[in-house]
């Protein structure tokens, strides 16, 4: 019996891409004299290309980011705190996330949100897309000294939520992070695959949707297993 739902964060409930998609430009604009001697498109696809699909903590991806462009250690600071103060606004909820987390609750499931990443960024991004007011729990990986794919921190939320990691499913876009950890943790590791793909080096995921709208029939497929 299925009696929690948990999600990552970035590029499954938030579309990570587009927001950095609308935020790069945006900082590029702004901080443009900093950034002299350097193209956008340049900017913009040496971001890309060093932060590993969100992996890459902030923190250690702007000063790769500043020595690849040929960038001094004021500007990496500079872009850094720049990306902390103003990236979370322009967060955007995948299509479906919202109305799928309203939607579980209203079966008598509890909801959390399992992220990596920094408390200030991931706190503000919930809290500026709304899913902090459809959530029992959030669990950010700087509040607690975990990371995923490390089972810890799948099992620490379960235990907030008082139920056990068996009864629990989580939907990532990851398959380490996400659908490995959540398995090691004794959960239903779920992959997201709107905006990712899975390796081909490693077995297909036992499960998998493309939208928000298979949640609650896979967990209802699940209570009937």
């Amino acid at each position: 019996m299925i009696e929690a739902a948990m999600f990552d964060l970035d590029e499954t409930l938030i579309d990570r891409r587009a927001a950095l998609m609308a935020f790069l430009p945006d900082q590029f604009k702004r901080l443009g004299d900093q950034l002299k001697g350097v193209t956008f498109q340049n900017f913009q696809d040496t971001f890309f290309a060093l932060e590993k699909h969100g992996f890459l903590d902030k923190q250690k991806l702007y000063p790769r980011l500043a020595a690849a462009l040929g960038l001094g250690s004021d500007c990496e600071t500079l872009l850094l705190s720049d990306f902390q103060r103003r990236y979370p606004q322009f967060a955007r909820l995948s299509f479906g996330a919202l109305e799928a987390l309203i939607a579980l609750r209203r079966h008598g499931l509890k909801t959390a949100i399992i992220s990596n990443g920094h408390t200030n960024v991931q706190a503000a991004k919930i809290e500026i897309t709304g899913l902090r007011n459809v959530v029992d729990l959030v669990v950010i990986s700087e509040d607690i000294g975990l990371r995923k794919p490390d089972p810890r921190i799948f099992q620490l939320a379960a235990e907030r939520l008082d139920v056990v990691p068996a009864h629990c499913i989580f939907v990532g876009d990851n398959p380490e992070a996400d659908v490995g950890g959540a398995v090691s943790a004794g959960m239903t590791g779920v992959f997201y695959g709107a905006g990712s793909s899975w390796p081909d080096a490693l077995p297909s995921p036992k499960y998998r949707i493309d939208t928000f709208a298979e949640v609650l029939p896979l967990i209802e497929t699940l209570h009937g297993a």
